[in-house]
C-alpha cells in the first residue's frame, strides 16, 4: 500500500463523514476534471448495482484497520 492509498482512504472517511451535500460537491468538482456529469453518472450507476448489505457481508463496507507508515530510513 502506497502513502497515495492511504492519503485516498483517509479523504474519503472524511468526505463520507461530512455527508451527501458534501458528497456531491466532490463529486461535481472530480465530474469537470474526467467529461462532466455524464462521466461520473455512469460510475455512480455502476455502483448502484451494489447494495450496502452485500458489502457489509463482504467486509467492503470499511477499510483494514489502520496502520503506521514507517519511512523506508527508519526502517533501517
Amino acid at each position: 500500500m502506497t502513502l497515495d492509498d492511504l492519503h485516498l482512504r483517509r479523504g474519503a472517511e472524511h468526505l463520507c463523514r461530512l455527508g451527501p451535500r458534501a458528497l456531491v460537491g466532490f463529486l461535481d468538482a472530480l465530474a469537470e476534471k474526467i467529461g462532466g456529469r455524464p462521466a461520473a453518472i455512469h460510475l455512480l450507476n455502476e455502483y448502484r448495482r451494489m447494495s450496502p448489505d452485500m458489502l457489509r457481508v463482504t467486509g467492503g463496507d470499511r477499510f483494514p484497520p489502520r496502520l503506521r507508515v514507517v519511512p523506508k530510513e527508519a526502517a533501517r
